[in-house]
């Protein structure tokens, strides 16, 4: 195989990875919101379903990023590190793992086992709710910021440049 077709398959790969972990992510409040509504075990078993989803899915994929973004830039001829565009998203990109690792990860988890608590019959409401308000407010921010690389990724907006 040429460069430029090595090029091609680890753009797809990195595409791939792309839709994996932003697609699951985009379900997720869409999961909760569901399930809050019904309460009881569904609550908890759609908090466990999206950590299951995360760990075997959604994360690998966002470390499938990483990995084939290092790759692309060292396929690409163009310094791409010297690209406004690049730098920011790469920037983004820690900024987002970071904040997934260090809080909506222990938040997520906070919310679920007091989801479990509730569906043993345990008062816990309050406590839920300021939990899962924590965890909703984090993982739309992680959104958000995949969302500002996605269209860094695609716009490649000449910035400073």
């Amino acid at each position: 195989m040429t460069k430029a077709d090595w090029r091609l398959v680890v753009l797809f790969l990195h595409v791939l990875g792309a839709v994996v972990a932003l697609g699951f992510s985009l379900t997720y409040g869409l999961w909760i919101a569901l399930a809050d509504a019904a309460g009881g075990d569904r609550r908890s078993f759609a908090l466990h379903a999206i950590s299951w989803i995360d760990r075997r899915f959604t994360t690998p994929a966002y470390v499938l990023q990483a990995v084939t973004g290092v790759i692309l830039v060292l396929l690409v001829d163009v310094d791409l590190l010297r690209r406004a565009w690049l730098e920011l998203a790469i920037g983004i990109y820690v900024l987002l793992t970071v904040v997934a690792i260090t809080s909506y990860a222990p938040a997520h988890r906070r919310q679920a086992a007091l989801a479990d608590a509730l569906a043993r019959g345990e008062p816990a409401g309050a406590e839920y709710e300021a939990a899962a308000s924590r965890a909703r407010n984090l993982g739309i921010a992680v959104v958000a910021l995949t969302l500002v690389i996605l269209g860094l990724m695609v716009v490649q907006p000449p910035l400073w440049d």
